[in-house]
């Protein structure tokens, strides 16, 4: 029998074979490029300290210093408008956790969010916010509360022992009917 005749299904079986692999390897570097834009695009575009970061400060304590820090840490800035200055410190929300933000349904708020010793999580649940307060650097981020209701502030990056205490408080009134 003769070495270099090949059996016919055999050369149609590899050439189905290859054509499959082809297939599987340009969906797998599709896969992977993608995943990579995406992340490249949450990273750079819009995921919260890159693209919501309003000040950084070489001292990490610089932000506590500051007067919108100081006190009660809500002003009104409008007519159904706030900002809202938010401390993290091992393991409270100022102002949030002793006591809570009250407002009124349908105001526009923006945070203003830092931290004054390690990472934490700045969430509210029911919401869209989510953003890093970071020690020396202040966040922000905006939200319009259209709801009444009880929204709570949890940190949702692990800063210690007492972490899973770490929860503020935010009460959205109903309007008033002038």
């Amino acid at each position: 029998m003769n070495s270099t005749v090949q059996d016919p299904f055999e050369e149609r079986f590899h050439h189905a074979a290859q054509r499959h692999e082809r297939a599987w390897l340009f969906i797998s570097v599709a896969m992977i490029a993608v995943l990579f834009i995406a992340a490249v695009y949450l990273v750079v575009h819009d995921y919260g300290v890159v693209a919501k970061t309003a000040r950084i400060y070489v001292d990490p304590d610089t932000p506590a210093t500051l007067a919108d820090f100081q006190g009660s840490g809500i002003k009104q800035t409008g007519p159904e408008s706030y900002n809202v200055y938010e401390m993290a410190r091992i393991w409270s929300w100022t102002p949030g956790t002793s006591t809570p933000i009250t407002l009124p349904a349908g105001s526009h708020v923006t945070f203003y969010v830092t931290s004054g010793d390690v990472l934490h999580g700045f969430e509210i649940q029911g919401t869209s916010i989510n953003l890093t307060a970071i020690p020396g650097v202040i966040g922000h981020v905006s939200y319009t509360f259209d709801k009444p209701g009880t929204y709570y502030i949890i940190c949702n990056e692990y800063c210690g022992a007492g972490h899973q205490a770490m929860i503020g408080k935010i009460i959205i009134t109903a309007r008033t009917k002038a």
